[in-house]
């Protein structure tokens, strides 16, 4: 039975991150964590390509699988930025023995990262359209899993801008092709007052039939580990969705916490 489990963490193996899967584990022991998953970057801008190396994921992740076994549940799984530009790479991961993979858009208008569009005094409302146009191909593309941190623009231009009809038609596409939303609590930890998605976008995605989500944290260090994910959990669970884990591409709901 697994009632706590952070649903999106990365270590060495995605390029943005110096931590060891091992010390995520340790970390994750000490908190009384039931289960973790390991969502690597497989990005293709310059600086990650080529960084990530699934043979090696999967031979450190069998290790820590045999050293924690019985204490922890170690999940692989993989965030994917924009699947639907590269379809080829995608399905040749998709093919491995992932439990979770996790569509996310980091990178668009000429490759730029999000936080760059910021940091060069982008107009918000023209990321924000090229955004939500980017988050629609790669639904109705799907394969995946879950939507990683839905209106991740916000974490850098520190608002959120979209039109509900736009929202509409991506939830409709998530419905059709069974993706579901992360909430991702990295940005309370960065000083916002909500998690990815928060309260406005969760009720629209629920007014679509949906009824379940997966929680992270999105660290890339272990004192990161599962921060803010218990605040996102109780935001979810106010407003009736159930948290799930993927194992195996299979959705089972988390069990209450209280034991």
């Amino acid at each position: 039975m697994i009632r706590s489990c952070d649903c999106h963490l990365h270590s060495r193996h995605s390029p943005d991150s110096r931590e060891t899967m091992a010390a995520h584990c340790a970390r994750a022991a000490a908190l009384g964590l039931d289960a973790l998953c390991f969502t690597e970057h497989y990005d293709f801008d310059p600086q990650s390509l080529g960084h990530y190396h699934a043979d090696d994921f999967f031979a450190e992740l069998g290790r820590l699988r045999a050293e924690y076994a019985g204490r922890l549940t170690l999940l692989a799984g993989l965030e994917f930025s924009e699947p639907h530009n590269h379809p080829r790479e995608f399905e040749a991961m998709a093919a491995l023995p992932y439990d979770f993979l996790l569509g996310s858009i980091h990178y668009y208008l000429g490759g730029l990262f999000v936080g760059e569009m910021a940091a060069r005094g982008m107009d918000p409302q023209l990321c924000y359209d090229a955004y939500w146009d980017q988050v629609r191909q790669m639904v109705a593309f799907g394969g995946f899993d879950a939507v990683g941190h839905l209106d991740f623009p916000k974490r850098y231009f520190r608002k959120l801008l979209y039109d509900p009809a736009a929202l509409d038609d991506i939830f409709a596409l998530m419905r059709k092709n069974r993706i579901l939303l992360e909430v991702n609590s990295s940005s309370l930890r960065q000083g916002r007052d909500e998690p990815m998605p928060g309260e406005a976008l969760l009720r629209q995605y629920i007014s679509h039939g949906f009824t379940e989500i997966t929680l992270g944290s999105d660290a890339h260090t272990a004192g990161d580990l599962y921060r803010d994910v218990p605040a996102a959990r109780a935001l979810a669970a106010s407003l009736g969705l159930v948290p799930v884990c993927l194992i195996e591409r299979k959705r089972y709901a988390l069990a209450s916490e209280h034991r």
